[in-house]
């Protein structure tokens, strides 16, 4: 659609007066009406109601048809500055977990945004072992997250404890097993979880499931259940489980840092490093 026809349209449905329209469009108001006349005989619809004495105001189609409008020249808007500061500006693709993401790589990216102002970071959240996959293929320069076995790539790997989760309040029930929260699909710790509670001659029910790690944090934060996470990446409202709880100690895990050896850049080297000292 025509940019200058939609930038005319929604500061003509912000003031309602076409005069004042070509006074800010620095144009005359017979322009301005014709420009509205077009656009309204291509969509079919009017999209003001106008006329002697009667006070203007928009259609039903025509509030329908402002909300696209600002999408539209918002998205405009977006790309040409995309496209005008790219050369200027070093992108790094960052892949990571939900978790770490709302945790370590969040205090991370806070560090590395005032020293390194001028590197846009992209972020992509997904499991650990689809990021992999995705550091093979190219489509990410550095990914942070379990640790995958040896791989080219890795550039560190640092033991960290596990540790048990839950809300503040959380209580466990006076009788029967331990509620705990997962992900659907079983690809998570769930197992560390078990098995720690058999060794311990206790029982635990995965009572609580969610195909998103959200869901399980959303569980574990109502009370419903507990979790199990690597310590640094508990954060508020979620804390560790109170030790009066009595449960089992937990097998360490191990998080890892990946880089891709097609690309290199001082901005990866320095984010390496920082993830690396946030989760020693």
């Amino acid at each position: 659609m025509d940019q200058n026809a939609l930038k005319t349209f929604t500061l003509a449905a912000e003031l309602l007066n076409f005069t004042a329209v070509a006074h800010h469009r620095n144009t005359v108001q017979s322009a301005v009406s014709a420009q509205m006349s077009k656009l309204e005989r291509d969509i079919g619809r009017r999209l003001f109601e106008r006329g002697r004495g009667q006070t203007m105001r928009l259609t039903p189609e025509g509030q329908a048809f402002l909300i696209y409008a600002r999408r539209i020249l918002a998205v405009s808007e977006e790309a040409v500055e995309t496209v005008r500061t790219s050369r200027s500006r070093s992108i790094i693709r960052l892949g990571t977990t939900v978790t770490l993401a709302l945790s370590v790589v969040s205090d991370v990216l806070s560090a590395f945004g005032r020293d390194t102002p001028d590197v846009q970071i992209q972020v992509q959240c997904d499991r650990s072992d689809a990021l992999i996959d995705m550091l093979d293929a190219g489509d990410i320069d550095v990914a942070f997250m379990m640790e995958q076995g040896r791989h080219p790539g890795r550039q560190f790997v640092h033991s960290q404890p596990l540790v048990w989760v839950s809300s503040a309040d959380f209580v466990l029930p006076d009788e029967g097993a331990i509620p705990l929260a997962f992900l659907t699909d079983g690809r998570d710790l769930r197992h560390y979880a078990l098995r720690a509670l058999d060794e311990a001659g206790r029982v635990g029910r995965i009572k609580h499931l969610s195909p998103h790690p959200i869901g399980v944090r959303a569980f574990v934060q109502a009370g419903l259940a507990l979790t199990v996470m690597p310590q640094t990446t508990v954060v508020a409202p979620l804390v560790e489980a109170d030790v009066g709880l009595g449960l089992p100690k937990l097998l360490p895990i191990a998080l890892a840092g990946y880089q891709t050896h097609s690309r290199h850049s001082e901005g990866i080297d320095r984010l390496m490093r920082l993830l690396e000292t946030h989760c020693a």
